[in-house]
């Protein structure tokens, strides 16, 4: 099978990703939602909108996100309804439980050595 038909790979994506914020925020947004419209992914100004459409443009050519009714990517469809794929969701949930284990991390309490315990 070819790397097309596999996806991105993980250490391509993750670097990807890291220079995206747009694109990881709007994988969080739509992670617990069916679809989405370009009004609740945000991008209020012109330079939000530009980074949101670039995102957009990347997630859906890398496999993790579906725009309906299909066409140009060229513009953004102000009333068409974006939705993760399953690799989208599965990335999703992935970015959700590792945020999950950040915060659960940084809540708990730390963890003393027992040679450093005062008697």
């Amino acid at each position: 099978m070819s790397r097309i038909a596999e996806g991105p790979q993980p250490a391509d994506l993750a670097e990807e990703l890291a220079r995206r914020s747009t694109a990881i925020a709007t994988l969080v947004t739509m992670r617990d939602r069916a679809a989405v419209t370009i009004g609740d992914l945000g991008g209020v100004d012109e330079a939000s909108r530009e980074a949101l459409r670039a995102d957009l443009c990347w997630l859906a050519a890398t496999g993790l996100l579906r725009r309906e009714p299909h066409g140009s990517w060229d513009v953004i469809a102000a009333t068409g309804a974006y939705r993760l794929s399953n690799m989208g969701r599965a990335l999703a949930d992935a970015l959700n439980a590792l945020a999950e284990g950040c915060r659960h991390r940084t809540s708990a309490p730390a963890i003393q050595r027992r040679d450093s315990i005062p008697r």
